[in-house]
């Protein structure tokens, strides 16, 4: 492949990816304007909102699956885990929510002495916490609970079909995989906000984004994401519900529970990684060796089938024989 040929090749794959990501920003864009068309308020049915927003990203992502899968490079690749990959995936998602716990430690304790950062921690605090605007008591109960539902368990499918599915399917295509791990962290931290989300959203797009590089599963970024989802959003927007009037110690005490729980795995979710990635050279050498045999073997039989046909004697021999 020529220089400009290369070139095009990374080129074409970056757009392929941007137009994946602009068709998540389309589909949004689409129930958002069903919503103020049909005089539905997004704020109160958020839950309802974030549903069928994910559902129809979900559909329209697997619709490129189907039309850019090929049978020779699969596009999305859905290996089995094997047990211990899936306790390691469990055991980093718990430490991605500790290195956020962390971070938001530390962005609050700069924010006493920075303004900005003060006004950015606010304005995060208010994008995260569902009532911030709207009073919990005119949202049905319903639209709650689909809310918790749907950040915890559908969202996590709907965002790694795209970032990891579709963005990464065709930036692998033509970097090599460290590099299109990075470039697909890059597009999720944008996504996520150019304040405090993009910080942190980075750091767990690359972890993300490397695991399933690290284990050829689309179900290993889907199971961190639910994983950090539940513990990091759903469990607390749970305890919130006012109708299930959960004593607001037991609340406090489970949250910080959670945290301190969440901190205390960050070392141990290293270990995970680490462990991944020995499996991960592990299979590539593995693979490697098996194709070394594979052409050995050919090379072997290129080099015995001249021979043979020097053995086989001629049509005149032959009837010289039979003479």
């Amino acid at each position: 492949m020529t220089f400009w040929e290369n070139v095009l090749h990374k080129g074409s794959a970056i757009l392929k990816a941007a137009l994946g990501l602009a068709i998540f920003i389309c589909v949004e864009y689409a129930i958002y304007s069903a919503f103020g068309y049909f005089g539905v308020s997004r704020d109160i049915y958020r839950g309802c909102y974030n549903f069928l927003v994910s559902i129809a990203n979900i559909v329209a992502m697997l619709i490129i699956w189907k039309i850019s899968n090929r049978k020779d490079d699969p596009f999305i690749k859905v290996n089995k885990l094997s047990p211990d990959q899936f306790a390691a995936l469990i055991i980093i998602a718990l430490g991605m929510l500790g290195f956020v716990t962390f971070y938001i430690i530390v962005a609050d304790m700069i924010s006493a002495y920075l303004d900005s950062m003060k006004e950015a921690m606010v304005e995060y605090r208010e994008n995260v916490d569902r009532y911030a605007d709207t009073p919990q008591i005119v949202i049905p109960l319903w639209d709650s609970l689909l809310y918790i539902f749907t950040v915890s368990f559908v969202v996590p499918v709907s965002e790694e079909l795209i970032f990891r599915g579709v963005i990464f399917g065709h930036l692998r295509r033509a970097f090599k995989p460290w590099i299109a791990v990075i470039l697909c962290a890059v597009s999720f931290g944008i996504m996520h906000g150019v304040s405090i989300h993009i910080g942190y959203a980075l750091v767990c797009g690359f972890i993300i984004a490397a695991c399933y590089y690290l284990t050829d599963s689309i179900v290993a970024p889907i199971l961190l994401h639910m994983v950090f989802n539940v513990f990091g959003s759903g469990v607390l927007n749970f305890m919130t519900l006012e109708q299930l009037r959960i004593p607001e110690d037991v609340s406090s005490a489970i949250s910080t529970g959670l945290s301190v729980s969440s901190l205390l795995f960050m070392p141990v979710a290293v270990l995970a990684f680490v462990y991944l990635i020995t499996v991960k050279r592990k299979k590539v050498a593995a693979a490697k060796q098996l194709e070394e045999a594979v052409a050995a073997r050919e090379n072997i039989t290129e080099e015995n089938e001249p021979a043979e046909e020097a053995i086989e004697p001629s049509e005149a021999e032959k009837t010289e024989d039979n003479e």
